[in-house]
């Protein structure tokens, strides 16, 4: 039995009308994308996704935000502890603040500090370096990148981050604390005593600061002056048994504040031994 043909006259009217719908639809995905890459842009948009994280719905800002640079830093604050604890986030957040403006401050900085939490050091100092490039005024990376140093084992390099940081900042007990500590592993332990007493002079409430005592106590006890580091350690473990997690999480804001009260303990235990150990004395 011979096939029937399809009349030719209806052949091409499907084929144009399928052509019509290609085109259709393709238009339609182009200008999708056009609209895509146009409205986040506008004002109306960045108002309403600001909007949205001001009333509390995180996430969906999170997700929604494509231009905005000053809420993605206000993101990744927010992601880096100050409400929520997720470090790929927040990571995400500073990229695109970076993306968006480059060189913003804080960007850099902030993505060192993720880094150095995770343990990534070398990334960590090439964001610290790459934030004192684009923002040589903000010397608090200075204290960062002597954190960074010291994990890396480069003591002469902590060492003057710390110093630098200290003279720029002279009533933050962070940068004597951790000056003291690099002293010290350097065997310098009369200038870890001199710098933390050099803390007591400057910083603001410093007799209240558990460790600063522990630091003077460590190098009180390297010293061999084991009367003096019991004094120190003892005054140390007077404050840090009042220590509250909200002060843990203060003192160490790139951490999971989650752990705060096993670190917490874990302090009070070092300061117990260590005045265990003064309080012991020379052993012959």
């Amino acid at each position: 039995m011979a096939r029937r043909q399809i009349p030719k006259t209806l052949v091409l009217f499907l084929r144009k009308r399928w052509a019509f719908f290609l085109a259709l639809v393709i238009g339609v995905f182009i200008l999708l994308g056009a609209l895509c890459v146009w409205l986040p842009s506008t004002s109306l948009y960045k108002n309403a996704v600001n909007r949205l994280w001001s009333s509390g719905h995180y996430t969906l800002a999170y997700y929604l935000n494509r231009s905005d640079s000053a809420l993605a830093l206000r993101e990744g604050a927010y992601y880096f502890g100050g409400g929520d604890y997720d470090l790929d986030r927040a990571a995400h957040c500073y990229q695109l603040a970076l993306h968006l403006t480059p060189g913003v401050l804080w960007g850099h900085y902030q993505i060192a500090r993720i880094n150095f939490v995770e343990g990534h050091l070398d990334e960590a100092l090439q964001e610290i370096n790459a934030e004192l490039v684009a923002n040589p005024t903000n010397l608090r990376s200075l204290y960062v990148r002597g954190l960074i140093d010291d994990a890396r084992h480069d003591l002469p390099a902590a060492e003057a981050d710390f110093t630098q940081f200290v003279a720029w900042a002279p009533t933050e007990w962070a940068g004597y604390n951790d000056l003291s500590f690099v002293l010290a592993e350097e065997m310098q332990y009369t200038r870890a005593e001199q710098v933390v007493a050099q803390a007591f002079k400057k910083v603001p409430n410093a007799a209240s600061n558990p460790w600063l005592w522990n630091s003077i106590g460590l190098a009180q006890l390297n010293e061999l002056h084991y009367t003096q580091a019991a004094t120190s350690f003892a005054e140390a473990k007077k404050v840090a048994d009042q220590m509250t997690p909200r002060r843990w999480h203060y003192a160490y804001p790139g951490n999971d504040p989650a752990s705060a009260a096993e670190s917490i303990a874990a302090f009070r235990q070092a300061i117990d031994a260590n005045l265990a150990t003064a309080q012991k004395g020379p052993v012959f």
